[in-house]
């Protein structure tokens, strides 16, 4: 029997009755949607009367601050602009990864099946077919007739777009109060070079419908005007017998006016034609902007149709592609041109090999901007053992330390003479030098974190997420083997000014909430060295049995000046720090699931679920008027803190009995089935 109960213990409710209406560290405050992007047509078989419940905005970060610190003096709802975008259903592949979850260097998961192998391998749920089935065919597919693509977004929209045409599902948003749309070089004709828009055709009006998916990664003010930046895909232009776009992925800068498109790296012309880019982070520095992330610089194996061509299931309606013509790419385009190029079904599958580039730009810079490698690459394009896995890097996130930048992310590493995978790395000047040139950084990867023990492979991969101006790098580890039921992603950190021979990892000697085999990902770091980012809230078993549910949390390493009730050491799930105990109240409204972004203000960037008129009880996972389905939604928040002359403090959440059993949706319910939308998200 199934029920719809929910205890706390009779010591909850006395703690949560005795609470003040003011209790609490931070102070929630939504960013709405100030846009048309309801209005937008989506997918035609979609009712556009689920729009508005279905339509989800992200905070993916914050502007930064100057001398304001919220926590000793309170700062307006409107203080810093926060940035994200707008989602409809699921991304297929995440629109941040330089290759598919930032472990494909055979470039294969590209189909249903490679989706469910990746999950099965390397997250381990007993749902990893309907996981996969949604990134594919979209969120709330019909299980009966997946061919009737009701499904909200997905992977297969992308590939049949040839014929479909394509409606774009992710918008690139900011605003302090409410959201505006982003537009970017990608969205018009003109950001195309003449020869392109001949070869492709007309581009899809955007008045009809957006073509573009386009996401903000960071957004400041320099001396060179103010920017924001990301990654766009390209706009799909119509020649009367087919839909086609020159890329698949485009960083972009917008900079005062100019709308600047961020170009592909070396001498291969088909790969500086359609060629990925992704701009990640920025800084002024030798008077220009200079922008990091990563960017093609050659080709992959087109010969490697097995991995490379999706496999996809012909009588379900999905989109068929012949692997000979496939093999033939480079040559259609070097003997036949551009036009038999884009003409080309299988050519819109191209993939190349990435690695961490640069760019800089100064206020006059326009049209498109060709990347520099940071540093020289010393391995092949492809692996020596088979040719099939390509090199593959990314700058995520660069910051100014004592005045010189420090460039963190990944790049690959080669063992045995035979696979490739990636590495935690660091990119840093020489000590003497004055300006940034092609190749001019010194990469490192970070020690202790190699991939293979005693010749045993212990990980699966490792990656640096963020860095601050005290030079402390943030990051991941990936098991490679189950720890405690479930392939652990560790967070960790590294001193990189000491250089010690080892990172240090948040476990349970530092807090209880990191629990052994919890997975984390710490997406950012302030200059007081406070960490926010994600965190597993739950101990069940995720191999071989469910998702577990995630929470935003914040990792207190630093001492945090003017904060009366957060202090050096302290680790909470954020969805703690906001409670006041009042259940009738702005906080009870929200359950905040992922923090993205910190400033030196305080003020973090997040993304949580909302349930109109509150939740039903304080704890975290609260049904949201009493499990009706469809009733909560995803939004973008900023979490600002309670200046101490208004007295935070600190009141832990109730918790629910284990005993509770729920039918209908729930908050619980809600967080697993959006875990396979987020595609387990990765960002700075």
């Amino acid at each position: 029997m199934q029920h719809k109960t929910l205890k706390l213990s009779a010591l909850a409710v006395l703690i949560a009755g005795a609470t003040g209406a003011n209790a609490a560290v931070y102070r929630v405050v939504e960013v709405t949607d100030g846009t048309d992007i309801s209005s937008q047509q989506y997918f035609p078989e979609v009712n556009q009367s689920d729009i508005t419940q279905r339509l989800a905005f992200y905070g993916q970060g914050i502007t930064a601050s100057s001398d304001e610190n919220c926590f000793a003096t309170s700062c307006d709802d409107s203080a810093f602009t926060l940035f994200g975008e707008s989602r409809f259903g699921a991304d297929g592949i995440n629109y941040r990864d330089e290759v598919p979850f930032i472990l494909d260097n055979l470039q294969r998961i590209n189909d249903e099946d490679n989706l469910y192998r990746y999950c099965d391998s390397n997250l381990g749920p007993n749902t990893c077919r309907e996981w996969a089935r949604t990134q594919y065919y979209g969120n709330g597919y019909n299980t009966n007739d997946v061919g009737d693509r009701s499904g909200f977004g997905g992977l297969v929209r992308e590939q049949e777009a040839w014929n479909n045409n394509f409606f774009s599902n992710a918008t690139a948003v900011n605003g302090s109060s409410t959201l505006a749309q982003v537009d970017t070089f990608a969205d018009i004709s003109a950001g195309y070079d003449d020869d392109v828009r001949t070869a492709l055709g007309t581009i899809v009006d955007s008045s009809s419908h957006k073509t573009t998916n386009s996401v903000i990664n960071a957004q400041g003010t320099s001396a060179v005007g103010d920017y924001v930046l990301g990654i766009s895909s390209g706009a799909y232009f119509d020649d009367g017998q087919r839909y086609a776009r020159q890329f698949n992925k485009r960083g972009f800068v917008n900079l005062g006016d100019n709308k600047v498109g961020l170009a592909p790296a070396g001498s291969d012309s088909l790969t500086a034609t359609a060629g990925q880019s992704l701009a990640w982070d920025a800084v002024e520095y030798n008077d220009q902007l200079l922008v990091v992330g990563s960017a093609s610089y050659d080709r992959s194996s087109f010969n490697d149709t097995d991995n490379k061509v999706p496999d996809n299931y012909g009588e379900r309606g999905d989109p068929t592609f012949n692997e000979g013509t496939y093999r033939d790419c480079p040559k259609t385009f070097e003997e036949k041109g551009l036009e038999s190029f884009y003409a080309t079904k299988e050519c819109q599958l191209s993939v190349f090999a990435n690695d961490g580039v640069f760019w800089t730009l100064d206020g006059s810079t326009s049209g498109n901007v060709e990347a520099q490698l940071l540093a020289k690459n010393d391995l092949a394009t492809l692996d020596p053992d088979e040719n099939d896995r390509s090199f593959q890097a990314g700058a995520r996130a660069v910051e100014l330390v004592n005045g010189q930048p420090v460039v963190v992310g990944f790049t690959t590493d080669r063992y045995d003479n035979d696979y490739y995978a990636m590495r935690a790395s660091v990119w840093e000047l020489p000590a003497d030098a004055t300006s940034a040139s092609a190749e001019s950084f010194e990469r490192t990867l970070i020690p202790g974190l190699a991939l293979e023990s005693g010749g045993d492979r212990v990980l699966t991969y490792t990656l640096a997420t963020d860095v601050n101006a005290n030079n402390k790098v943030i990051g991941v580890a990936k098991n490679f083997r189950a720890d405690n039921r479930s392939y652990v992603e560790r967070m960790f950190v590294y001193d990189n000014a000491a250089k010690p021979d080892a990172p240090t990892f948040l476990n349970a000697s530092i807090s209880p909430i990191f629990f052994d085999g919890a997975n984390g990902y710490p997406a950012a770091i302030n200059n007081s060295n406070q960490i926010v980012g994600r965190l597993d809230s739950e101990s069940v078993n995720q191999v071989d049995g469910r998702f577990r549910r995630q929470r935003a949390f914040t990792y207190a390493m630093g001492e945090i000046e003017g904060s009366a009730a957060l202090k050096r050491g302290d680790a909470y799930f954020l969805d703690d720090l906001v409670n006041d105990g009042n259940t009738n109240g702005n906080a009870n409204k929200y359950r905040i699931f992922e923090a993205t972004g910190i400033n030196d203000a305080g003020v973090i960037s997040a993304t949580a679920y909302k349930c109109e008129g509150g939740y039903d009880d304080l704890t975290t996972d609260s049904f949201c008027q009493g499990g009706e389905p469809g009733v909560e939604r995803i939004v973008a928040v900023k979490l600002i803190p309670i200046a101490a002359s208004d007295e935070p403090s600190v009141v832990e959440r109730p918790e629910s009995e284990a005993s509770v059993e729920r039918s209908g949706a729930s908050l619980g319910m809600l967080a697993m089935a959006f875990l396979g939308f987020l595609g387990f998200r990765r960002r700075k």
